[in-house]
């Protein structure tokens, strides 16, 4: 529980400075969520190569966790006059791409360890 603890502060602290460097709320949102689900994606494949279990409570429902905000999505999509549902697809749609990008790249690149 403490590494989650750990890693989710961190990722919030990140999620937190995003808003900073990007102040219009959806597009923070949006890049919150896709730099989550890429960061995701690729340290899954790490954690299965590299059989680093340890750190899967640290990094996934800690950090990738904290960073990303489904909670912003919902009630971002609910503004019909700023895109409403529209908003949401954007992000489902993106992050499946992502994901569909990433893990095969990753597992690519990252060689299992031996």
């Amino acid at each position: 529980m403490a590494l989650v603890s750990i890693g989710g502060v961190a990722g919030t602290l990140l999620r937190y400075g995003l808003g900073i460097a990007i102040p219009d709320g959806r597009s923070g949102t949006l890049a919150a969520n896709l730099l989550g689900v890429a960061l995701a994606s690729a340290l899954l494949v790490l954690m299965e190569r590299r059989g680093a279990n340890e750190l899967r409570h640290l990094l996934l429902p800690g950090f990738c966790a904290g960073m990303t905000t489904f909670s912003a999505v919902t009630a971002q999509a609910l503004e019909p006059s700023d895109g409403g549902m529209l908003f949401l697809a954007h992000n489902l749609i993106f992050s499946l791409m992502i994901i569909i990008t990433v893990l095969p790249l990753a597992r690519k690149v990252i060689p299992v360890q031996g």
